[in-house]
């Protein structure tokens, strides 16, 4: 729980402000508390401070910890939100929670009240922490996605059987096939036969030896039968927890090996 917390107190009686300023300090938490007597202080107090948590007597003079509660749901607020009273029934505690209370408190029994403001404001806290996670895998996928979708080379994973797990897009550009198409196919079953042994020996030695990065050249069948020739850096990333596959950059050199054959022929 981060200090020190911002705390929001709606009470009307100054002997339980003050007593639950004793019992932050007794429980050594570091707390600034800003007490509001009424709505218009209330309201003016959100729109002008940021808090970590809020506690709100259930009933003071013309207003109520109910209504309080809606105010700050509709300001789109998730500071969490405790209800404190001295009575409270128990069809009041479930409309409570029902409008958004992080918890309730009787005010007769004050030992609950710190462990209830330490267990809503490290929920919060978890929360944030969430969404921010959250966050960045979201921007982390579009980035990549970004990378991909516009890259010339063909990025490919592959399981320990060779079977396809995933293909850029690029794919499609490069040999015809939508993505999706290949998942779960076997890679192999592509390759043309006369170089399909000496690409499954190197596959293999890839496997044998995840720090050596495996460069091949061989043929490829496109979706529309022909072949293409691909230049294929592969790497054996199945340690790593967070690939636990095999990792392929290939690019397509049909272009350069015509013309070397045609170099060829030529002399």
């Amino acid at each position: 729980m981060t200090e020190p917390l911002q705390i929001l107190h709606l009470e009307d009686d100054p002997d339980y402000a003050e007593l639950v300023k004793s019992l932050l300090h007794q429980q050594g938490i570091k707390a600034g508390v800003a007490l509001v007597t009424s709505r218009e202080q209330f309201e003016a107090a959100l729109a002008n401070g940021k808090f970590d948590v809020i506690l709100a007597d259930y009933l003071i003079p013309a207003y109520n910890g109910i209504e309080a509660l809606r105010y700050v749901k509709q300001t789109g607020s998730e500071t969490p939100f405790l209800l404190v009273s001295g009575t409270i029934g128990e069809q009041a505690a479930i409309e409570s929670l029902k409008a958004g209370a992080t918890d309730y408190v009787l005010k007769h029994w004050p030992e609950r009240l710190i462990p209830a403001i330490r267990r809503a404001v490290q929920e919060a806290q978890e929360r944030e922490q969430r969404r921010r996670i959250e966050t960045e895998l979201i921007r982390r996928e579009k980035y990549f996605r970004a990378l991909t979708e516009n890259a010339l080379d063909v990025l490919t994973v592959l399981n320990p059987e060779g079977l396809f797990l995933y293909n850029s897009p690029s794919i499609q550009r490069v040999l015809g096939y939508d993505p999706k198409e290949l998942l779960s196919r076997n890679a192999f079953s592509l390759v043309h036969p006369d170089d399909l042994p000496r690409v499954w020996q190197g596959f293999e030695e890839g496997l044998k030896d995840s720090e050596r990065t495996v460069t091949l050249e061989f043929r490829i069948q496109h979706r529309d039968g022909s072949w293409r020739y691909l230049e294929a850096v592969g790497q054996n990333r199945l340690a790593d927890l967070e690939i636990a596959a095999v990792v392929v950059n290939s690019r397509d050199v049909t272009d350069r090996k015509h013309a070397e054959d045609n170099l060829r022929e030529s002399e």
